[in-house]
């Protein structure tokens, strides 16, 4: 199972610099993210850290203080386990390696935009949830190998709970206050839901946002471009945001 989040994700933003801070703020609130707390110091995250363990931190590099965004993560990391994503407008060989080696989720470029923010804090989330949701899978399963597992979404058509399995629910399409959601059946169900409304109820350790109006089944994902998703035959635009994000988090390797 996923972990499902009952409110709000709680995310933590630590930087120094109050416009950046309140900027962010404001665009988390414009994604439906209204748990935010701001430190601007290793003293105050860590102080934070220990009072309301946010699911996601946001963590700006080069920090004042005396100890910096990466040394702050390293500590993150090692002593409280909390998911971080970098904040950095600091791309040069020595900071990356530093950055690195403490395993970050993502990294958001300064100057950002509200779709690179976005696109870094879905992917984030979404790696976080697959680790702890295959570690809960695991244990449930053996300490309880009948455990039932929810594998399905059921939509209402008129009188009738029509079952989509979520192998089968290959991706979602917003269009203005409705949503399509496609099977790979064929079977296709318009519904008057936003996007956000209708992915809060899949394993977000399954379905990933990759454009502004779609969403896809990650295990459905043939093959990626720049500019396109593939499902087999069926091409879904990526955002530029959502593809360095996405493809970040893959293991890839070099064909000759």
């Amino acid at each position: 199972m996923e972990q499902a989040y009952s409110q709000s994700p709680r995310i933590l933003i630590v930087e120094d610099e109050p416009f950046i801070a309140e900027n962010l703020q404001e665009m988390l609130s414009i994604f439906g993210y209204d748990e935010t707390e701001v430190a601007n110091s290793a003293n105050q995250a860590i102080k934070a850290i220990k009072s309301s363990r946010p699911d996601l931190v946001l963590l700006d590099v080069k920090i004042k203080g005396d100890q910096d965004g990466i040394e702050l993560g390293a500590i993150i990391k090692e002593q409280y386990k909390v998911p971080f994503v970098y904040i950095t407008s600091y791309s040069d060989k020595e900071t990356i390696n530093r950055a690195k080696h403490t395993q970050p989720l993502g990294f958001i470029v300064k100057p950002f935009t509200k779709d690179d923010v976005y696109a870094a804090i879905e992917v984030a989330l979404f790696n976080k949830n697959r680790v702890a949701g295959n570690s809960t899978k695991d244990r449930m399963i053996s300490a309880n190998p009948t455990t039932y597992s929810n594998d399905s979404i059921f939509v209402k058509k008129k009188s009738l709970l029509e079952k989509i399995k979520y192998e089968d629910l290959h991706w979602i399409e917003a269009d203005g206050n409705h949503i399509t959601i496609h099977a790979s059946d064929g079977r296709d169900y318009t519904i008057r839901k936003s996007l956000k409304e209708i992915t809060d109820k899949l394993p977000k350790d399954r379905f990933l946002r990759v454009h502004k109006s779609f969403v896809v089944l990650v295990e459905a994902v043939t093959a990626i471009d720049t500019n396109f998703v593939y499902l087999g035959e069926k091409k879904i635009p990526i955002g530029r945001s959502y593809y360095n994000a996405f493809t970040a988090t893959l293991n890839t390797i070099s064909a000759s």
